[in-house]
């Protein structure tokens, strides 16, 4: 399927490279719905070309046998220019047309005028007409079941599909009939028509049945319950600038609207859910809006054109506007090394779309140092102009209108070394400090909930930022801020758009979020609001060692990168460490994982030159491209083919034989170590450890039966005593009680005397 769609897409775009100079030249199969069904009909061409050997001759005429043994005209080779379709050749009833029954030669195709005779009954979905590039009349006999014309145009008898208006019939202006349900195969193609007014019945497009009209200026599908608009049907018409779709489309097939260069602007309908290739190449849009329910978007769709030289190029500038995750955003940086191809379009949410336009719609005020516009909200900031090299305050009003947005790019000219705020500055709009390469230090007021996307992107020597306020932060605001040394923001914070929020902030040495967020910071470290994902650890921060919290299961992406004094690392509970989580932590010699540890995604431990060996558990399951044991090599000379991406000299992995691990280690290359065990941060073998484990615990045992020998003895000893004792005891008991006796009995004897 695979090669299918590759060859396709190869002839979709030789086509479209072409198509203004010439007409359609391939027909397509009949009711397939491939993106580019070209390469089928390509394929299906050459077998006719192969059977044609087989075709039987009969006079201008060359025919199959159907199924029925009845005729199919397959070609014809005459001259004539009023063509008489008869009702038998060679005395067998002619009862279909092929898709090249009149020819395939559009240059040389001499038809005006076609009859056909009743005893059709079949006419490909491919249209046959369509080389009939003189066309202007076609008749069918009245006895005929299955067709009929009317004004010279073909249709089916019950006037449910529009199979053929001939191009050169004339007029300007068509209303298609109220029964036509479908507009077949080329249906209207290269008519010359200005104006095509559509019944509310319509329900499909075949392939160019609109397409190559030069004089069309809008088509109107609003009304119509049309649900898929198939490849290349309104592709090739110069001069359309004007098209509504219907709500209920769900698909717009490959180079649908390719090759109209006017057409600036189209709202697609919510319920589109594919777009195919080549759908809006050629054309004039700068951007598009993609409803959310569009799963997928086919390559080269739109941001394509043909340039001077035939060569299908992207426009970079162009924008994609959708849904944040969407198929919208997925495009704008889509590539496909099968294709050779890679996108690198804008995307936009709606929301920040819609900001563009008003900001490119804005009327501009020039009022001193400052160049405002007024909306319905107050007054926003476009330009700064002032001179002030210092601190700059900016004021709260500007000609009685309050100042509540700064717009992008506002200060990319001032040369101010820290700028003040005002309260009531609700929203810093995207790229608002753009390029401002003198300012140090900024505050912004409490009353600014709202950071735009790259907010202060280039801002090289800015070292200290606090927001007071900020409730919602846009993608990487930092880019670029290598001087930026700390970060505090209000226990007010909701949420950052960025995964990798510090990572072009090589000096920083502190993060300060307030309590309330939600983000905590611990020792100047930014963690998630339950501390399960470790969010940031500033790059510039002087301890040369780090212990996770037991809380932590997951180092996000880029978090340590560009670490400079780290040098060691225990994560005893992580299951989870992100892309380019320990990127160039160029002092890291000594890395700890737990025995949880389930994925190590692409370059996590990249370019740590220092670490030199790492053991990783038999629970990880899933390693990214280059995680560990690789670092970046500047002086490769990659003109020549040498490897920029080099193992790092003396790395050894310890891993258990037969983990992902091991296997990663095998097929990279990397040194690899089985059967040992770290003991007292050193590499032992497992024989030796258990061994010597075996040795100790058996001198335990001895030292523990000499002691418990002591032990008993100490105890027998110590009873046999006590009994001794005892027996003492009750000697001294008898005696002393057989000599009160002896005593009382003498003093009786006494008495008796």
């Amino acid at each position: 399927m695979l090669e299918r769609k590759k060859i396709a897409a190869f002839i979709a775009g030789l086509l479209i490279c072409a198509y203004a100079a010439a007409p359609v030249t391939s027909a397509f199969a009949e009711e397939d719905k491939e993106d580019i069904p070209v390469s089928d009909a390509l394929q299906e061409e050459d077998d006719d070309e192969e059977d044609d050997d087989t075709y039987i001759k009969s006079g201008d005429f060359l025919y199959s046998k159907t199924h029925d043994d009845t005729v199919c005209i397959e070609d014809y080779t005459g001259t004539a220019e009023v063509l008489e379709v008869p009702d038998e050749l060679d005395g067998i009833a002619v009862t279909e047309l092929g898709k090249k029954a009149f020819g395939s030669d559009p240059d040389n195709n001499p038809i005006t005028e076609v009859k056909l005779p009743a005893s059709i009954t079949y006419i490909s979905d491919s249209n046959p007409f369509m080389y009939c590039t003189k066309l202007e009349k076609i008749s069918v006999a009245k006895e005929n079941k299955d067709y009929c014309t009317e004004d010279d145009i073909l249709y089916t008898k019950s006037k449910d599909t529009l199979i053929c208006y001939p191009c050169k019939k004339g007029g300007t202006s068509f209303t298609v009939p109220d029964s036509v349900k479908t507009l077949g195969t080329s249906a209207l193609y290269d008519t010359g028509l200005e104006e095509i007014k559509l019944p509310d019945g319509l329900e499909k497009i075949g392939y160019f049945s609109i397409a190559c009209l030069p004089r069309m200026t809008s088509i109107d599908l609003s009304n119509t319950k049309v649900t898929e608009i198939l490849p290349y049907a309104l592709s090739s018409c110069s001069t359309l600038s004007d098209v509504k779709l219907p709500e209920g489309l769900t698909y717009i097939g490959g180079g649908a609207f390719s090759s109209c260069p006017i057409l600036k602007e189209i709202k697609l309908p919510e319920s589109l859910i594919e777009i195919g290739q080549y759908a809006f190449i050629n054309t004039g849009l700068s951007a598009i809006v993609i409803p959310d329910n569009v799963a997928e978007i086919g390559y080269c769709a739109f941001g394509y054109y043909t340039n001077t030289v035939g060569n299908i190029v992207a426009d970079d500038s162009f924008t994609m506007v959708g849904k944040l995750g969407s198929a919208a955003q997925r495009y704008a940086t889509d590539s496909d090394t099968e294709y050779d191809y890679k996108n690198n379009f804008v995307f936009l949410t709606r929301e920040e779309y819609q900001q563009e336009q008003d900001y490119l719609n804005l009327e501009r005020i020039k009022s001193g140092d400052y160049e405002y516009g007024v909306t319905d909200e107050g007054a926003v900031l476009t330009c700064c102009y002032s001179e002030e090299n210092g601190v700059l305050n900016v004021p709260a009003e500007i000609d009685g209108h309050r100042i509540v947005k700064i717009y992008p790019s506002c200060f990319s000219i001032s040369q101010a070394s820290e700028i003040i705020l005002p309260d009531g500055v609700e929203e810093l709009r995207e790229m608002a400090f753009y390029n401002c390469k003198e300012l140090k230090k900024i505050t912004l007021p409490a009353s600014v909930k709202l950071i735009g996307d790259r907010a202060f992107d280039g801002c090289g020597a800015l070292e200290t930022v606090e927001f007071l306020g900020a409730e919602t932060i846009g993608n990487r605001i930092f880019c670029d801020c290598s001087a930026l040394r700390n970060f505090k923001a209000a226990g007010t914070l909701k949420e950052w758009n960025d995964n990798e929020p510090f990572i072009f902030c090589t000096a920083l040495e502190n993060i300060d979020i307030g309590s309330g967020s939600s983000f905590i910071t611990e020792n100047g470290i930014m963690y998630n609001s339950d501390k399960s994902v470790l969010m940031a650890y500033p790059a510039n921060k002087t301890d040369k060692s780090f212990t996770a919290p037991e809380s932590v299961t997951e180092i996000a992406q880029s978090a340590f990168a560009n670490c400079h004094y780290l040098e060691s690392v225990k994560l005893p509970n992580v299951k989870v460490i992100n892309a380019y989580a320990f990127e160039n932590c160029e002092s890291l010699s000594s890395f700890e994982v737990s025995d949880k540890l389930e994925k190590l995604d692409s370059d996590a431990i990249y370019s740590c030159v220092a670490l030199k060996s790492l053991r990783l558990p038999s629970s990880l399951s899933e390693i990214g491209d280059y995680a560990f044991g690789y670092y970046y090599k500047e002086t490769a000379d990659t003109e020549n083919g040498e490897p920029d991406d080099v193992l790092v000299e003396g790395f050894t992995l310890y891993a258990d034989e037969g983990s992902e691990a091991y296997k990663y280690a095998q097929r990279e290359g990397i040194k690899v170590v089985t059967g040992t065990t770290k003991v007292l941060g050193k590499n032992m073998s497992s024989g030796f450890v258990y061994t010597m484990a075996g040795i100790i615990g058996a001198a335990l045992l001895g030292i523990i039966g000499v002691f418990t020998g002591k032990a008993v003895k100490k105890g027998k000893a110590k009873k046999e005593s006590a009994e001794r004792k005892a027996k003492a005891a009750e000697r001294r008991r008898k005696k002393a009680e057989e000599a009160a006796g002896e005593e009382e009995g003498e003093n009786v004897e006494e008495d008796d005397e």
